[in-house]
């Protein structure tokens, strides 16, 4: 997903539209890397402005990843907007105080290397399956959303008692 920025460079044209699908097969966020299920979608704009290269792009696509209560796999849309500034690595941070600046090299720039950076303040922190998803027993790790759990016919008081807690149970004994 690399851009050039030849044209706005050399000031032949105030903006470059883009418009346009790509299919790519992962993503990076967050040290782990998440498979795309959808082409990532970009439509917008790069513009010259008195302040320099300002890129105002929509993105949206599809990643794979793991219910947070029963780990099944999820396909998550995303979809947000990239706003802030195209700027060299040995910008003045004061200037772009109040907006977003992302670094590229002059000439070109890696849209994929900014979806990833911005990719983390745009995802739910919790992926679920479904809002009433059972998650998994704590005991036998069955899925309770396609399984019954055993753990309550089998068990007695003694099994259910978490090991570090099992001190606390004598506080509660009547002699």
């Amino acid at each position: 997903m690399i851009i050039s920025l030849d044209k706005l460079n050399r000031r032949e044209t105030d903006k470059l539209d883009l418009n346009f699908s790509q299919k790519i097969d992962t993503i990076n966020y967050c040290d782990s890397t998440y498979k795309l299920t959808s082409p990532i979608n970009v439509e917008g704009k790069i513009s010259n402005t008195n302040k320099g290269l300002y890129i105002d792009v929509n993105v949206n696509f599809t990643l794979m990843d793991n219910c947070s209560r029963c780990l099944d796999e999820v396909e998550v849309p995303v979809n947000y907007d990239i706003q802030g500034f195209l700027v060299k690595e040995d910008f003045d941070e004061d200037s772009f105080e109040d907006d977003d600046a992302f670094i590229y090299d002059g000439q070109e720039v890696n849209l994929l290397d900014i979806i990833e950076q911005t990719i983390d303040f745009n995802l739910t922190s919790q992926v679920l399956c479904d809002e009433d998803c059972q998650g998994l027993c704590p005991g036998c790790g069955a899925n309770l959303n396609k399984e019954e759990c055993s753990c309550d016919e089998t068990a007695n008081d003694e099994e259910i008692i978490d090991p570090r807690f099992a001190k606390l149970k004598d506080l509660f004994k009547n002699d």
